[in-house]
Protein backbone atom coordinates (compact mmCIF):
# COMPACT_ATOMS: atom_id res chain seq x y z
CA UNK A 1 0.00 0.00 0.00
CA UNK A 2 0.94 3.80 -0.26
CA UNK A 3 4.53 3.43 0.41
CA UNK A 4 4.24 0.24 2.09
CA UNK A 5 7.66 -0.65 2.57
CA UNK A 6 8.29 2.13 3.90
CA UNK A 7 6.11 1.30 6.83
CA UNK A 8 8.71 -1.74 7.79
CA UNK A 9 11.61 0.58 8.59
CA UNK A 10 9.98 1.51 11.69
CA UNK A 11 8.04 -0.82 14.39
CA UNK A 12 4.76 -0.95 12.90
CA UNK A 13 2.08 0.62 15.17
CA UNK A 14 -0.76 -0.95 14.54
CA UNK A 15 -2.04 -4.51 13.32
CA UNK A 16 -2.86 -3.01 10.10
CA UNK A 17 0.32 -1.90 9.83
CA UNK A 18 1.91 -4.96 10.45
CA UNK A 19 0.11 -6.70 8.03
CA UNK A 20 1.02 -4.29 5.38
CA UNK A 21 4.51 -4.33 6.23
CA UNK A 22 4.84 -8.27 6.11
CA UNK A 23 2.92 -8.07 2.79
CA UNK A 24 5.54 -5.73 1.23
CA UNK A 25 8.03 -7.44 2.48
CA UNK A 26 7.31 -11.52 1.93
CA UNK A 27 4.39 -10.90 -0.87
CA UNK A 28 5.56 -8.05 -3.03
CA UNK A 29 2.68 -6.68 -2.32
CA UNK A 30 0.46 -8.92 -4.00
CA UNK A 31 -2.82 -10.54 -1.88
CA UNK A 32 -2.28 -11.54 1.33
CA UNK A 33 -3.15 -14.94 0.84
CA UNK A 34 -2.30 -16.93 4.01
CA UNK A 35 -1.00 -14.34 5.69
CA UNK A 36 -4.20 -13.68 7.71
CA UNK A 37 -5.61 -15.58 10.41
CA UNK A 38 -7.49 -18.73 9.38
CA UNK A 39 -10.77 -18.50 7.93
CA UNK A 40 -10.67 -14.95 7.83
CA UNK A 41 -11.23 -14.72 3.81
CA UNK A 42 -14.51 -17.15 4.10
CA UNK A 43 -16.06 -13.84 6.27
CA UNK A 44 -15.56 -10.56 4.57
CA UNK A 45 -17.55 -8.68 7.09
CA UNK A 46 -15.09 -9.92 9.78
CA UNK A 47 -12.09 -8.89 8.12
CA UNK A 48 -13.26 -6.06 7.43
CA UNK A 49 -14.96 -4.82 10.68
CA UNK A 50 -11.59 -6.72 12.62
CA UNK A 51 -8.99 -5.36 10.50
CA UNK A 52 -10.14 -2.11 8.59
CA UNK A 53 -10.36 -1.49 4.23
CA UNK A 54 -6.79 -1.19 3.95
CA UNK A 55 -6.28 -4.82 5.38
CA UNK A 56 -9.19 -5.73 3.37
CA UNK A 57 -8.10 -4.49 0.24
CA UNK A 58 -4.96 -5.72 0.86
CA UNK A 59 -6.73 -9.04 0.85
CA UNK A 60 -8.25 -8.58 -2.39
CA UNK A 61 -5.63 -7.42 -4.10
CA UNK A 62 -5.93 -4.33 -5.21
CA UNK A 63 -3.34 -2.33 -2.58
CA UNK A 64 0.39 -3.14 -2.94
CA UNK A 65 3.55 -1.71 -2.53
CA UNK A 66 4.96 1.42 -4.33
CA UNK A 67 5.67 0.32 -8.29
CA UNK A 68 9.76 0.17 -7.88
CA UNK A 69 10.56 0.38 -11.67
CA UNK A 70 8.50 3.69 -11.72
CA UNK A 71 10.56 4.77 -8.41
CA UNK A 72 14.34 4.00 -9.59
CA UNK A 73 12.97 5.55 -13.21
CA UNK A 74 14.48 8.86 -11.67
CA UNK A 75 18.04 9.79 -11.87
CA UNK A 76 19.84 11.41 -8.36
CA UNK A 77 18.50 14.43 -7.47
CA UNK A 78 20.81 17.22 -8.68
CA UNK A 79 21.43 20.22 -7.13
CA UNK A 80 19.05 23.32 -7.76
CA UNK A 81 20.60 25.25 -10.68
CA UNK A 82 20.93 28.94 -10.95
CA UNK A 83 18.43 29.27 -13.52
CA UNK A 84 21.51 30.20 -15.94
CA UNK A 85 23.99 27.89 -15.71
CA UNK A 86 22.69 24.82 -17.37
CA UNK A 87 24.90 24.04 -20.49
CA UNK A 88 23.78 24.61 -23.65
CA UNK A 89 21.97 21.62 -25.64
CA UNK A 90 23.88 20.41 -28.19
CA UNK A 91 20.64 20.14 -30.13
CA UNK A 92 17.20 20.32 -29.48
CA UNK A 93 15.99 18.97 -33.02
CA UNK A 94 17.07 15.53 -33.19
CA UNK A 95 14.07 14.35 -30.64
CA UNK A 96 12.76 14.95 -27.47
CA UNK A 97 14.84 14.47 -25.02
CA UNK A 98 12.57 14.34 -21.50
CA UNK A 99 13.79 15.08 -18.42
CA UNK A 100 13.60 12.64 -15.03
CA UNK A 101 9.55 11.65 -14.17
CA UNK A 102 9.85 10.32 -10.67
CA UNK A 103 7.13 8.86 -9.25
CA UNK A 104 5.06 11.89 -7.11
CA UNK A 105 2.44 11.58 -4.55
CA UNK A 106 -0.11 14.26 -4.17
CA UNK A 107 0.80 17.51 -2.40
CA UNK A 108 -1.22 18.53 0.51
CA UNK A 109 -2.57 21.35 -1.75
CA UNK A 110 -3.70 18.75 -4.95
CA UNK A 111 -5.45 16.59 -2.39
CA UNK A 112 -7.84 19.63 -0.52
CA UNK A 113 -8.73 20.80 -4.38
CA UNK A 114 -9.83 16.49 -5.66
CA UNK A 115 -11.81 16.01 -2.27
CA UNK A 116 -13.27 19.70 -2.91
CA UNK A 117 -13.94 19.00 -6.82
CA UNK A 118 -14.90 15.61 -6.58
CA UNK A 119 -17.15 15.35 -3.36
CA UNK A 120 -17.92 18.90 -2.51
CA UNK A 121 -15.79 18.88 0.75
CA UNK A 122 -13.86 22.38 1.42
CA UNK A 123 -12.89 21.66 4.77
CA UNK A 124 -9.29 21.31 3.79
CA UNK A 125 -8.46 17.78 5.09
CA UNK A 126 -4.85 17.88 4.16
CA UNK A 127 -4.17 20.22 7.20
CA UNK A 128 -4.53 16.92 9.22
CA UNK A 129 -1.73 15.17 7.04
CA UNK A 130 2.21 16.10 8.63
CA UNK A 131 3.91 18.88 7.06
CA UNK A 132 5.70 18.52 3.84
CA UNK A 133 9.06 19.24 3.10
CA UNK A 134 10.72 22.28 1.27
CA UNK A 135 13.28 22.29 -1.00
CA UNK A 136 14.73 25.47 -2.67
CA UNK A 137 11.42 26.41 -1.11
CA UNK A 138 8.97 24.17 -2.85
CA UNK A 139 7.01 21.42 -1.35
CA UNK A 140 6.24 20.22 -4.75
CA UNK A 141 9.99 18.01 -4.94
CA UNK A 142 9.12 14.53 -5.11
CA UNK A 143 12.33 13.18 -3.37
CA UNK A 144 11.86 15.27 -0.25
CA UNK A 145 8.18 13.27 0.18
CA UNK A 146 8.14 10.17 0.60
CA UNK A 147 5.06 8.48 2.63
CA UNK A 148 6.04 7.17 5.72
CA UNK A 149 4.12 5.67 8.26
CA UNK A 150 2.68 8.62 9.92
CA UNK A 151 1.18 9.82 6.46
CA UNK A 152 -0.09 6.35 6.18
CA UNK A 153 -2.12 6.70 9.32
CA UNK A 154 -3.48 10.30 8.03
CA UNK A 155 -4.48 8.66 4.89
CA UNK A 156 -6.37 6.13 6.59
CA UNK A 157 -7.95 8.34 9.22
CA UNK A 158 -8.52 11.48 6.69
CA UNK A 159 -10.33 8.92 3.84
CA UNK A 160 -12.72 7.28 6.77
CA UNK A 161 -13.88 10.73 7.49
CA UNK A 162 -14.09 12.55 3.97
CA UNK A 163 -16.17 9.43 2.88
CA UNK A 164 -18.56 9.67 5.95
CA UNK A 165 -18.81 13.61 5.63
CA UNK A 166 -19.76 12.94 1.58
CA UNK A 167 -22.17 10.29 1.72
CA UNK A 168 -24.09 11.99 4.92
CA UNK A 169 -24.27 15.65 2.84
CA UNK A 170 -24.62 14.24 -0.62
CA UNK A 171 -25.53 10.84 -0.79
CA UNK A 172 -28.05 11.48 -3.78
CA UNK A 173 -26.16 14.01 -5.53
CA UNK A 174 -22.95 12.07 -5.62
CA UNK A 175 -24.47 8.24 -5.99
CA UNK A 176 -28.71 8.78 -6.76
CA UNK A 177 -30.30 5.59 -6.98
CA UNK A 178 -34.37 5.60 -7.53
CA UNK A 179 -36.01 3.59 -5.63
CA UNK A 180 -36.32 0.00 -7.42
CA UNK A 181 -33.34 0.22 -9.22
CA UNK A 182 -30.99 -2.63 -8.28
CA UNK A 183 -28.39 -0.96 -5.94
CA UNK A 184 -25.26 -2.71 -7.19
CA UNK A 185 -25.87 -0.51 -10.71
CA UNK A 186 -26.21 2.80 -9.30
CA UNK A 187 -22.87 1.55 -7.53
CA UNK A 188 -21.05 0.32 -10.64
CA UNK A 189 -22.31 3.62 -12.48
CA UNK A 190 -20.88 5.73 -9.31
CA UNK A 191 -17.66 3.98 -9.55
CA UNK A 192 -17.39 4.41 -13.43
CA UNK A 193 -17.56 8.03 -13.06
CA UNK A 194 -16.26 8.94 -9.80
CA UNK A 195 -13.23 6.39 -9.42
CA UNK A 196 -12.17 7.50 -13.53
CA UNK A 197 -11.91 11.08 -12.22
CA UNK A 198 -10.24 10.06 -8.78
CA UNK A 199 -7.48 7.93 -11.46
CA UNK A 200 -7.18 10.01 -13.96
CA UNK A 201 -8.17 7.18 -16.49
CA UNK A 202 -11.46 4.76 -16.83
CA UNK A 203 -10.79 1.99 -14.45
CA UNK A 204 -9.85 -1.83 -15.42
CA UNK A 205 -11.89 -4.33 -14.57
CA UNK A 206 -9.25 -5.86 -11.94
CA UNK A 207 -9.77 -2.58 -10.22
CA UNK A 208 -13.28 -2.42 -10.11
CA UNK A 209 -14.12 -5.43 -8.87
CA UNK A 210 -12.59 -5.18 -5.40
CA UNK A 211 -14.44 -1.69 -4.98
CA UNK A 212 -17.78 -3.52 -6.04
CA UNK A 213 -16.67 -6.46 -3.51
CA UNK A 214 -16.91 -3.62 -0.73
CA UNK A 215 -19.63 -2.08 -1.79
CA UNK A 216 -21.55 -5.32 -1.62
CA UNK A 217 -20.21 -5.74 2.16
CA UNK A 218 -21.27 -2.81 2.87
CA UNK A 219 -24.87 -2.57 1.54
CA UNK A 220 -25.85 -5.18 3.78
CA UNK A 221 -25.65 -2.11 6.55
CA UNK A 222 -26.82 0.05 4.06
CA UNK A 223 -26.54 1.43 0.24
CA UNK A 224 -24.52 4.73 1.84
CA UNK A 225 -22.40 2.14 3.56
CA UNK A 226 -21.21 0.71 0.39
CA UNK A 227 -20.78 3.78 -1.54
CA UNK A 228 -18.72 4.91 1.69
CA UNK A 229 -16.65 2.01 1.36
CA UNK A 230 -15.75 2.79 -2.25
CA UNK A 231 -14.50 5.99 -1.38
CA UNK A 232 -12.79 5.29 1.50
CA UNK A 233 -10.89 2.57 -0.50
CA UNK A 234 -10.04 4.64 -3.92
CA UNK A 235 -8.61 7.86 -1.96
CA UNK A 236 -6.20 5.23 -0.12
CA UNK A 237 -5.43 3.83 -3.72
CA UNK A 238 -1.99 4.14 -4.88
CA UNK A 239 -3.68 4.95 -8.18
CA UNK A 240 -5.40 7.92 -6.39
CA UNK A 241 -2.71 9.04 -4.09
CA UNK A 242 0.54 8.95 -7.18
CA UNK A 243 0.92 10.04 -9.66
CA UNK A 244 1.15 7.21 -11.79
CA UNK A 245 2.37 7.23 -15.68
CA UNK A 246 0.81 4.29 -17.73
CA UNK A 247 3.95 1.75 -18.41
CA UNK A 248 4.35 1.92 -22.26
CA UNK A 249 7.41 1.45 -24.88
CA UNK A 250 9.77 3.92 -25.90
CA UNK A 251 9.61 4.58 -28.95
CA UNK A 252 12.86 3.26 -31.42
CA UNK A 253 14.16 6.58 -32.77
CA UNK A 254 14.34 8.46 -29.69
CA UNK A 255 14.07 6.10 -26.79
CA UNK A 256 11.67 8.58 -24.85
CA UNK A 257 7.95 7.16 -23.77
CA UNK A 258 5.41 9.53 -25.44
CA UNK A 259 2.76 9.99 -23.38
CA UNK A 260 -0.78 8.89 -23.76
CA UNK A 261 -4.43 10.79 -23.48
CA UNK A 262 -5.17 10.33 -20.00
CA UNK A 263 -1.91 10.76 -18.62
CA UNK A 264 -1.52 14.28 -20.91
CA UNK A 265 -5.21 14.99 -19.19
CA UNK A 266 -3.62 14.13 -15.48
CA UNK A 267 -0.47 16.29 -16.29
CA UNK A 268 -2.52 19.18 -17.53
CA UNK A 269 -4.89 19.35 -14.70
CA UNK A 270 -2.12 18.85 -12.18
CA UNK A 271 -0.10 21.81 -13.53
CA UNK A 272 -3.15 24.11 -14.24
CA UNK A 273 -5.40 23.37 -11.68
CA UNK A 274 -3.55 21.61 -8.81
CA UNK A 275 -6.76 18.66 -9.07
CA UNK A 276 -7.82 15.64 -11.55
CA UNK A 277 -9.16 16.83 -15.06
CA UNK A 278 -12.94 17.11 -15.56
CA UNK A 279 -15.16 15.44 -17.45
CA UNK A 280 -14.39 17.48 -20.43
CA UNK A 281 -10.75 17.00 -20.52
CA UNK A 282 -11.06 12.96 -19.79
CA UNK A 283 -13.56 13.07 -22.95
CA UNK A 284 -11.01 14.63 -25.02
CA UNK A 285 -8.37 11.68 -23.70
CA UNK A 286 -11.17 8.76 -24.92
CA UNK A 287 -11.91 10.41 -27.99
CA UNK A 288 -8.33 10.90 -29.15
CA UNK A 289 -8.33 14.13 -28.86
CA UNK A 290 -5.31 14.95 -26.73
CA UNK A 291 -2.01 13.30 -28.49
CA UNK A 292 -0.21 16.27 -30.04
CA UNK A 293 1.01 19.05 -28.67
CA UNK A 294 -1.62 21.48 -29.83
CA UNK A 295 -4.07 19.14 -28.88
CA UNK A 296 -2.69 19.64 -25.07
CA UNK A 297 -2.11 23.78 -25.74
CA UNK A 298 -6.05 23.80 -27.10
CA UNK A 299 -6.94 22.05 -24.06
CA UNK A 300 -4.00 24.12 -21.45
CA UNK A 301 -6.39 27.43 -22.59
CA UNK A 302 -9.68 26.07 -21.73
CA UNK A 303 -7.96 25.21 -18.39
CA UNK A 304 -6.69 28.47 -18.09
CA UNK A 305 -10.21 30.10 -18.40
CA UNK A 306 -11.28 28.43 -15.48
CA UNK A 307 -11.33 30.11 -11.83
CA UNK A 308 -10.02 27.16 -10.70
CA UNK A 309 -6.49 27.94 -12.84
CA UNK A 310 -6.09 30.79 -10.68
CA UNK A 311 -5.50 28.60 -7.03
CA UNK A 312 -2.59 27.32 -8.98
CA UNK A 313 -0.53 30.34 -8.81
CA UNK A 314 -1.17 31.48 -5.26
CA UNK A 315 0.42 27.93 -4.24
CA UNK A 316 3.22 28.96 -6.58
CA UNK A 317 3.41 32.08 -5.79
CA UNK A 318 3.11 30.87 -1.75
CA UNK A 319 6.09 28.49 -2.32
CA UNK A 320 7.90 31.12 -4.57
CA UNK A 321 7.68 33.70 -2.04
CA UNK A 322 8.01 31.71 1.06
CA UNK A 323 5.07 32.88 2.12
CA UNK A 324 4.59 30.40 4.82
CA UNK A 325 7.18 31.89 6.99
CA UNK A 326 4.51 34.75 7.41
CA UNK A 327 2.71 32.52 9.86
CA UNK A 328 3.14 33.49 13.43
CA UNK A 329 5.74 36.31 12.65
CA UNK A 330 5.56 39.60 14.96
CA UNK A 331 6.73 43.03 13.92
CA UNK A 332 7.10 46.34 16.10
CA UNK A 333 5.23 49.08 14.33
CA UNK A 334 1.49 48.35 14.85
CA UNK A 335 -1.09 46.89 17.42
CA UNK A 336 -2.78 44.37 14.59
CA UNK A 337 -3.11 40.41 16.19
CA UNK A 338 -0.44 39.23 14.84
CA UNK A 339 -2.39 36.63 13.01
CA UNK A 340 -4.54 38.87 11.71
CA UNK A 341 -2.04 40.38 10.49
CA UNK A 342 -0.16 37.99 8.49
CA UNK A 343 -3.05 36.31 7.20
CA UNK A 344 -4.29 40.02 6.12
CA UNK A 345 -0.98 40.30 4.33
CA UNK A 346 -0.67 37.09 3.02
CA UNK A 347 -4.18 37.43 0.99
CA UNK A 348 -3.21 40.43 -0.17
CA UNK A 349 0.14 39.22 -1.82
CA UNK A 350 -2.10 36.35 -3.50
CA UNK A 351 -4.84 39.07 -4.61
CA UNK A 352 -1.81 40.68 -6.18
CA UNK A 353 -0.20 37.82 -7.75
CA UNK A 354 -3.72 36.19 -8.84
CA UNK A 355 -4.99 39.61 -10.39
CA UNK A 356 -1.65 40.05 -12.32
CA UNK A 357 -1.86 36.78 -14.24
CA UNK A 358 -5.50 36.53 -15.24
CA UNK A 359 -5.38 40.22 -16.22
CA UNK A 360 -5.90 40.81 -19.91
CA UNK A 361 -2.19 42.43 -20.19
CA UNK A 362 -1.03 40.42 -17.21
CA UNK A 363 3.03 40.48 -18.08
CA UNK A 364 6.07 39.61 -16.26
CA UNK A 365 6.80 43.54 -16.75
CA UNK A 366 3.29 44.02 -15.25
CA UNK A 367 4.41 41.74 -12.20
CA UNK A 368 7.05 44.20 -11.30
CA UNK A 369 6.21 48.31 -11.93
CA UNK A 370 2.28 48.09 -10.76
CA UNK A 371 1.38 50.15 -8.32
CA UNK A 372 -1.50 48.38 -7.08
CA UNK A 373 -1.68 46.55 -3.58
CA UNK A 374 -4.60 45.18 -1.97
CA UNK A 375 -5.64 46.07 1.01
CA UNK A 376 -8.32 45.19 3.61
CA UNK A 377 -10.24 47.09 6.84
CA UNK A 378 -7.18 45.80 8.95
CA UNK A 379 -4.39 46.76 6.48
CA UNK A 380 -5.49 50.53 4.78
CA UNK A 381 -4.63 52.07 8.01
CA UNK A 382 -1.45 50.78 8.40
CA UNK A 383 -0.40 51.78 4.74
CA UNK A 384 -2.34 54.88 4.53
CA UNK A 385 -5.09 53.71 2.07
CA UNK A 386 -8.90 53.76 1.96
CA UNK A 387 -10.90 50.58 3.93
CA UNK A 388 -12.95 48.85 1.87
CA UNK A 389 -17.02 48.18 2.78
CA UNK A 390 -15.96 44.32 2.98
CA UNK A 391 -12.69 42.15 1.81
CA UNK A 392 -10.29 43.24 -0.24
CA UNK A 393 -9.80 46.01 -3.06
CA UNK A 394 -6.74 47.36 -4.97
CA UNK A 395 -5.93 50.43 -4.93
CA UNK A 396 -2.59 53.06 -5.79
CA UNK A 397 -1.49 54.30 -2.14
CA UNK A 398 -0.13 57.88 -1.69
CA UNK A 399 3.69 56.68 -1.78
CA UNK A 400 5.56 55.47 -4.55
CA UNK A 401 4.79 51.66 -5.36
CA UNK A 402 6.50 49.38 -8.08
CA UNK A 403 5.38 45.67 -8.30
CA UNK A 404 6.11 43.27 -6.33
CA UNK A 405 9.34 44.61 -4.78
CA UNK A 406 7.05 47.18 -3.03
CA UNK A 407 4.25 44.37 -1.60
CA UNK A 408 3.61 44.77 2.32
CA UNK A 409 3.88 40.91 2.64
CA UNK A 410 6.97 40.79 1.07
CA UNK A 411 8.27 43.50 2.82
CA UNK A 412 7.92 42.58 6.17
CA UNK A 413 8.41 38.92 5.20
CA UNK A 414 11.93 40.11 4.41
CA UNK A 415 12.91 42.04 7.65
CA UNK A 416 13.84 41.97 11.18
CA UNK A 417 10.90 42.36 14.12
CA UNK A 418 12.00 46.04 14.69
CA UNK A 419 14.24 46.72 12.14
CA UNK A 420 14.77 46.29 7.70
CA UNK A 421 17.01 43.56 6.80
CA UNK A 422 19.21 44.62 3.85
CA UNK A 423 21.20 41.16 4.15
CA UNK A 424 18.00 39.31 3.59
CA UNK A 425 16.44 41.43 0.82
CA UNK A 426 19.69 41.46 -1.05
CA UNK A 427 19.98 37.84 -0.96
CA UNK A 428 15.86 36.95 -1.48
CA UNK A 429 16.29 39.31 -4.42
CA UNK A 430 19.51 37.88 -5.86
CA UNK A 431 18.42 34.20 -5.48
CA UNK A 432 14.48 33.92 -5.98
CA UNK A 433 14.60 36.86 -8.30
CA UNK A 434 17.47 36.51 -10.44
CA UNK A 435 18.49 32.75 -9.85
CA UNK A 436 21.77 33.95 -8.92
CA UNK A 437 23.78 31.69 -6.17
CA UNK A 438 24.66 33.22 -2.87
CA UNK A 439 27.77 31.69 -1.06
CA UNK A 440 26.59 30.71 2.87
CA UNK A 441 28.18 33.13 5.28
CA UNK A 442 31.60 31.54 7.03
CA UNK A 443 30.56 28.95 9.99
CA UNK A 444 32.18 31.28 12.48
CA UNK A 445 29.88 34.55 11.67
CA UNK A 446 27.71 35.88 14.40
CA UNK A 447 24.37 36.67 12.18
CA UNK A 448 22.81 38.64 14.70
CA UNK A 449 21.92 42.19 13.45
CA UNK A 450 23.52 45.10 15.09
CA UNK A 451 20.89 46.51 17.66
CA UNK A 452 19.01 49.67 16.37
CA UNK A 453 21.03 52.79 17.05
CA UNK A 454 18.90 56.53 17.20
CA UNK A 455 21.60 58.17 15.84
CA UNK A 456 22.51 56.44 12.72
CA UNK A 457 20.11 54.81 9.75
CA UNK A 458 20.26 51.37 9.14
CA UNK A 459 22.36 52.01 6.44
CA UNK A 460 25.39 53.14 8.15
CA UNK A 461 25.07 50.78 10.95
CA UNK A 462 25.69 47.73 8.20
CA UNK A 463 28.53 49.92 6.45
CA UNK A 464 31.50 47.45 8.18
CA UNK A 465 30.05 44.39 5.59
CA UNK A 466 31.70 46.55 2.97
CA UNK A 467 34.16 47.97 4.84
CA UNK A 468 35.54 44.73 6.62
CA UNK A 469 38.03 42.63 4.07
CA UNK A 470 36.60 39.27 5.21
CA UNK A 471 32.85 40.07 4.23
CA UNK A 472 33.09 42.62 1.29
CA UNK A 473 33.57 40.08 -1.47
CA UNK A 474 29.83 39.32 -0.68
CA UNK A 475 28.26 42.07 0.70
CA UNK A 476 29.02 44.28 -2.26
CA UNK A 477 26.99 41.45 -4.03
CA UNK A 478 24.20 41.87 -1.37
CA UNK A 479 24.03 44.93 0.23
CA UNK A 480 24.54 46.61 -3.14
CA UNK A 481 20.33 45.47 -4.08
CA UNK A 482 19.64 45.68 -0.39
CA UNK A 483 19.87 49.15 0.23
CA UNK A 484 17.38 49.76 -2.22
CA UNK A 485 14.45 48.68 -0.14
CA UNK A 486 15.47 51.02 3.15
CA UNK A 487 12.17 53.09 2.47
CA UNK A 488 10.46 50.58 3.39
CA UNK A 489 10.16 49.78 7.19
CA UNK A 490 9.61 46.54 8.70
CA UNK A 491 6.20 46.17 7.71
CA UNK A 492 6.21 47.62 4.36
CA UNK A 493 5.59 50.87 5.77
CA UNK A 494 7.20 53.81 3.27
CA UNK A 495 9.66 56.18 5.11
CA UNK A 496 11.60 59.40 3.60
CA UNK A 497 13.48 59.72 6.85
CA UNK A 498 15.16 57.13 9.57
CA UNK A 499 15.56 58.59 13.09
CA UNK A 500 15.42 61.59 11.55
CA UNK A 501 17.99 61.06 8.94
CA UNK A 502 17.04 61.20 5.33
CA UNK A 503 16.80 57.67 3.64
CA UNK A 504 19.67 57.09 0.82
CA UNK A 505 18.30 54.19 -1.15
CA UNK A 506 20.81 53.86 -4.14
CA UNK A 507 22.54 50.97 -4.54
CA UNK A 508 24.61 48.99 -7.24
CA UNK A 509 23.84 46.04 -9.25
CA UNK A 510 26.57 43.81 -9.75
CA UNK A 511 27.95 39.87 -10.79
CA UNK A 512 24.68 39.36 -12.61
CA UNK A 513 26.23 38.95 -16.51
CA UNK A 514 22.69 40.92 -17.49
CA UNK A 515 23.61 44.18 -18.63
CA UNK A 516 20.48 45.53 -18.10
CA UNK A 517 20.63 45.16 -14.50
CA UNK A 518 24.08 45.94 -13.87
CA UNK A 519 25.02 49.73 -12.66
CA UNK A 520 24.32 51.89 -10.20
CA UNK A 521 20.62 53.15 -9.56
CA UNK A 522 18.47 55.21 -7.96
CA UNK A 523 15.85 54.50 -5.43
CA UNK A 524 13.70 50.66 -5.18
CA UNK A 525 11.59 51.85 -8.31
CA UNK A 526 14.67 51.75 -10.69
CA UNK A 527 15.51 48.51 -9.60
CA UNK A 528 12.25 47.27 -10.59
CA UNK A 529 12.19 48.92 -13.15
CA UNK A 530 15.70 47.40 -14.10
CA UNK A 531 14.26 43.81 -13.11
CA UNK A 532 11.28 44.27 -15.57
CA UNK A 533 13.37 44.55 -18.45
CA UNK A 534 15.84 41.85 -17.60
CA UNK A 535 16.39 38.86 -19.98
CA UNK A 536 17.87 36.73 -16.54
CA UNK A 537 15.12 37.77 -13.88
CA UNK A 538 12.54 36.85 -17.25
CA UNK A 539 14.45 33.37 -17.53
CA UNK A 540 14.48 32.91 -13.48
CA UNK A 541 10.60 32.96 -13.22
CA UNK A 542 10.30 30.33 -16.20
CA UNK A 543 13.09 28.73 -14.17
CA UNK A 544 11.15 28.74 -11.28
CA UNK A 545 7.86 27.60 -12.51
CA UNK A 546 9.46 24.35 -14.12
CA UNK A 547 11.07 23.57 -10.60
CA UNK A 548 7.57 23.97 -9.04
CA UNK A 549 5.62 22.51 -11.92
CA UNK A 550 7.87 19.27 -12.49
CA UNK A 551 8.64 18.35 -8.81
CA UNK A 552 12.28 18.97 -8.68
CA UNK A 553 15.26 21.03 -9.81
CA UNK A 554 16.28 21.33 -13.30
CA UNK A 555 18.89 18.66 -14.89
CA UNK A 556 21.30 17.97 -18.00
CA UNK A 557 18.19 16.32 -19.32
CA UNK A 558 16.18 19.38 -18.88
CA UNK A 559 18.20 21.84 -20.88
CA UNK A 560 15.93 21.34 -24.41
CA UNK A 561 12.58 21.61 -22.19
CA UNK A 562 14.03 24.61 -20.56
CA UNK A 563 14.91 26.46 -23.66
CA UNK A 564 11.45 25.60 -25.02
CA UNK A 565 9.93 27.70 -22.00
CA UNK A 566 12.14 30.08 -21.71
CA UNK A 567 12.20 30.74 -25.34
CA UNK A 568 8.21 31.15 -25.58
CA UNK A 569 8.02 33.40 -22.79
CA UNK A 570 10.36 35.80 -24.48
CA UNK A 571 8.35 35.62 -27.33
CA UNK A 572 5.51 36.77 -25.70
CA UNK A 573 6.39 39.54 -24.59
CA UNK A 574 6.60 38.07 -21.14
CA UNK A 575 2.91 37.35 -20.86
CA UNK A 576 1.95 35.13 -17.55
CA UNK A 577 -0.28 33.01 -18.90
CA UNK A 578 1.83 32.53 -21.99
CA UNK A 579 4.28 31.15 -19.43
CA UNK A 580 1.79 28.64 -18.06
CA UNK A 581 0.92 27.11 -21.51
CA UNK A 582 4.17 27.17 -22.44
CA UNK A 583 5.03 24.62 -19.14
CA UNK A 584 2.61 22.01 -21.23
CA UNK A 585 4.58 22.26 -24.46
CA UNK A 586 7.73 20.95 -23.44
CA UNK A 587 9.26 17.22 -24.36
CA UNK A 588 9.56 17.22 -20.36
CA UNK A 589 5.70 17.12 -19.81
CA UNK A 590 4.57 15.17 -23.27
CA UNK A 591 6.85 12.26 -22.90
CA UNK A 592 8.94 10.85 -19.88
CA UNK A 593 12.37 8.99 -20.19
CA UNK A 594 11.89 4.99 -20.96
CA UNK A 595 12.25 2.72 -17.37
CA UNK A 596 15.83 1.25 -16.49
CA UNK A 597 15.80 -2.39 -16.97
CA UNK A 598 16.09 -3.88 -13.27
Amino acid sequence: MLKGCSVARTPPRSGWQRLISLNCRTNGGGPLTGRLPAGTLSRPLMLLRTWGISVALLALGLLGCEPSKAESSAPPMAAAGSGGSMSEPQSCDAGPVPGAAPLRPLTRFQYDNIVRDLLGDATAPARAFPPENEVDGYRTYAAANRVNPLLVESYLTVAESVAARAVTARLAELAPCAEGTDPASCAQQFLDTFGARAFRRPLTEGEKQPLLGLFTLGSQVSYGRGVELIIQAILQSPQFLYRVDALRAPTEETGAVALGGYELAGRLSFTLWGSVPDEALLAAAAEGRLATAADVEREARRLLQDPRARQIVRDFGDQWLNLSRLDGLARDGTELDVNVLNDSLRESLNRYLEETYFSEKGSFEQLFTSQDVWLDAALAPLYGGQAPATGFAAQALPDPRSGLLTQPALLTLLSHSNQTAPVIRGVFVRERFLCLAVPPPPADLNAVPPDPDPNATTRERFRQHTEQEACAACHKLIDGVGFGFERYDQLGRYRAAENGFPVDDSGQVLGTSDPSLEGNYNGLQELAGRIAQSSRARDCLATNWYRYTYGRPEQEADACSMKQVQARFAESGGDLKELLVALTQTDSFLYRPALEAP
